[in-house]
Formats: C-alpha cells, sequence, structure tokens
C-alpha cells in the first residue's frame, strides 16, 4: 500500500490486499469490544466540546485541534460546564466530572542521555504496540516517541509569580480553571504575556529548540491550567495534542502537593499509562503531537501548570496546519491514525474523504495500531449498516 496526501481515492483495490482471512479475524477482534465497558469520550476541537460513546476494551484517542467538527456515537457523558467565552481554551480543556481510579500509575522513568554536543539531559522513550509477525521492517519512527524533561528549566520564584498573576489577574473559565495567555501566536492577556514573554525567549524556547531539533519552534498557545481536588473536575482524558508539534508542561506549584497529576500512555489500553514525576515547581517536560496523555489528580492541593503547544516554525501557527502530520504519515502509526482522522472529518486544513482515510487507517493497522484497527472497523462497521437501512427503504 502506498501512502502520500496525492493517494488516489479509489481505496477497493488497496483493501482487497488485505485476505478475507485477515479481514474476519480483525473484525472479529473489533467487533468484541461491543461488549466490553462503555467509555466515555470526549473531543476538545475548537471552542466547542462534542462528547460521544465508544464501546471500546480501553480508552480511545481524543484529538486537539483546531477546527470543531462532530463525532457522535451512543450516549455522552456529563460535562462540566462552562462559561461562554469566544476562546477556544474552555471547549479544548474542558474537564469531565468523571471519578480518578484511586490507585496511582507506575511512574515514568527518565534516563540520563546526551546530546551531539554531549550535553547531558534527561530523557524517556516510550514503547509502540507490538509489531504483527508478518511485518519485516517497522516503520522508521517505531519505537523511539521520546520525552525530555528539565529540572528547574524556571527558578521557584519564576513559577510562583506565574501562579500567583494567573489567580490574581487571570480570566479563569468557572469550574475549569484555565487562563489563556497566548491564542494562535498572540497574546491575549497583557499582565500574564509581560511576565511570560521573557522567561520564553530566554529560557522555555532556547531549550524546547534544542531538545527537539527545531530551530524555528514558536508558541502558538499559552495557557496556564489548574485542576483542584476539591473539586469533581479534576481529570482530563488521554489525548493526543495533534495541532501542536510540540508540547511543553511546566508545573507552577509544588508537585509533591497533590497525588497524581500528568500521565502519558503509550497504548490503547490503560494499563500503558505511566505517571510522570516532576520533582519541584518549574521542571519542564516536552514531548512531541504523537504521544498521549492526561491529566489526573487524585487528592491534595490544587495543581498549576503552565502548558504551550508549539508549531514548527511561524508559518504553520499562521495558517493552522499539521504539516508534520502529513510528512511523518508514512513512518509513525501514530501521525497515520492521526491523518486518516483529519481525513475522515475534513480538519486541520484536511478535505475530507473517507477513502484515503480508511488506507491510512490500514496501514497503520497493519503495523499494530490498535486504535487505527478499532477505527477502521467502526467506518466498515457504519458503511454497512447505512447500506443496509437504505435498502429496506
Amino acid at each position: 500500500i502506498i501512502i502520500s496526501s496525492t493517494s488516489t481515492r479509489n481505496t477497493s483495490s488497496t483493501l482487497s490486499l488485505e485476505s478475507e482471512d485477515k479481514r474476519r479475524s480483525r473484525n472479529a477482534r473489533a467487533s468484541q469490544m461491543k461488549n466490553c465497558k462503555n467509555t466515555n469520550v470526549v473531543v476538545r476541537v475548537g471552542t466547542s466540546v462534542t462528547a460521544f460513546s465508544l464501546l471500546v476494551t480501553s480508552s480511545c484517542a481524543l484529538i486537539r485541534g483546531c477546527d470543531a467538527f462532530h463525532l457522535i456515537r451512543g450516549v455522552p457523558p456529563r460535562l462540566t460546564p462552562l462559561r461562554l467565552s469566544n476562546s477556544k481554551f474552555p471547549g479544548i480543556m474542558a474537564a469531565e466530572e468523571i471519578s480518578s481510579p484511586s490507585n496511582g500509575f507506575e511512574p515514568l522513568t527518565w534516563y540520563d542521555d546526551y546530546d551531539m554536543n554531549n550535553n547531558k539531559r534527561c530523557t524517556a522513550v516510550l514503547p509502540d504496540d507490538e509489531l504483527p509477525p508478518d511485518i519485516d521492517t517497522p516503520p522508521s519512527m517505531h519505537n523511539k516517541r521520546t520525552l525530555y524533561y528539565q529540572q528547574s528549566l524556571l527558578t521557584k520564584d519564576e513559577a510562583t509569580s506565574l501562579h500567583n498573576a494567573a489567580e490574581r489577574y487571570g480570566k479563569f473559565v468557572e469550574s475549569n480553571r484555565i487562563a489563556g495567555v497566548i491564542e494562535d501566536g498572540i497574546c491575549i492577556a497583557d499582565s500574564l504575556g509581560s511576565i511570560l514573554k521573557p522567561i520564553l525567549d530566554f529560557k522555555i524556547l532556547p531549550w524546547a529548540r534544542e531538545v527537539s531539533s527545531t530551530p524555528a519552534l514558536t508558541v502558538a498557545d499559552a495557557l496556564i491550567r489548574t485542576y483542584d481536588p476539591s473539586q469533581e473536575c479534576l481529570h482530563l482524558s488521554e489525548h493526543y495534542d495533534e495541532s501542536s508539534f510540540a508540547t511543553i508542561i511546566i508545573p507552577l506549584n509544588d508537585p509533591n502537593e497533590y497525588d497524581g497529576g500528568l500521565f502519558v500512555q503509550s497504548g490503547a489500553s490503560p494499563n500503558t499509562r505511566l505517571h510522570v514525576p516532576f520533582i519541584t515547581a518549574g521542571d519542564a517536560v516536552l514531548h512531541k503531537y504523537d504521544v498521549m496523555h492526561g491529566v489526573n489528580v487524585r487528592r491534595g492541593k490544587k495543581r498549576c501548570s503552565l502548558v504551550l503547544w508549539c508549531g514548527e516554525n511561524e508559518e504553520s501557527v499562521k495558517s493552522k496546519t499539521v504539516p508534520w502530520v502529513i510528512r511523518e504519515a508514512k513512518s509513525s502509526v501514530h501521525a497515520a491514525f492521526l491523518c486518516a482522522v483529519n481525513y475522515q472529518h475534513g480538519i486541520l486544513g484536511f478535505s475530507r474523504d473517507l477513502e484515503i482515510a480508511k488506507q491510512y487507517y490500514y496501514w497503520a493497522s497493519r503495523r499494530g495500531h490498535a486504535l487505527s484497527e478499532y477505527k477502521l472497523w467502526l467506518m466498515e462497521d457504519d458503511e454497512t449498516n447505512n447500506g443496509q437501512c437504505l435498502n429496506e427503504s
């Protein structure tokens, strides 16, 4: 199968490369999910929050993007009421009224690494889903998703000043506790922006550009987010930050004051979740768009953090496009999956094309990506059901 942004729109011959036995086996595995626990999913895109329900063995991926689209399948979960706002942040970062598990996740282990200039840095590499035995050559980015950690990138005073300024001047959305600072590359809160800008220019961006090997990395969005265990809304489901080439998270208060926090999820199952440990306020973690992650604060004091979503350059920020997803779709099952989602729903500059979406889902599923396998089955199941309805009518 050949996949590119200009792939043919007729996939009947491509999908027929899958033997009937393999197709039946794949559909059987996916259909087993219909008998499992009903998992609520919230899609965070643009200024809206759309909820739908999937029947899966584990949590499915969430996509954070720029354009609103609608996916409704089943009964939506209860959502925290949002105050009306012109900002996209309330919709993107809305918390659900979902009780967090009482037990925590195993911690992610950081390892010392050295860059090309022999500078020491801390990294962690996430595994991908296991390749099927009939795939001889893995994608070039297989098992290479890397997180970067920098202790005390911000001083305690710098972190505290941002935290206090957000509490004092930030226009927090009720119940969701979000203070936007930068949106689509434009500062929307002068009081917070005046504190953040020098920290961005002289500390955060130089470090982020170096570890990501992206010299033109540009901040698209910046916000300060608070999770309060005394409130019901202290949970953010697992999701991909697709519209962000790189995401940076910096705790602004002592991470030892609360249990839980940021977690990453390497596969489709919640059993693959790992807690991301921070030592002190001002520490920083950077990961790219292909890392599924979420937040789970169980008890203790509030968790307040600075979140930065970055484009690979100024052009991608202005155009609100994701060229990295297209570029890496033949190297990464995660990029292929996200490309398929974009084509399926016509978001982030992609024209809606269900046949091309199938190709990407199929390519990723053949390389072990369970979410792609399930999404492909859903599309085929919907087509079958719709065909039956047409025949009956």
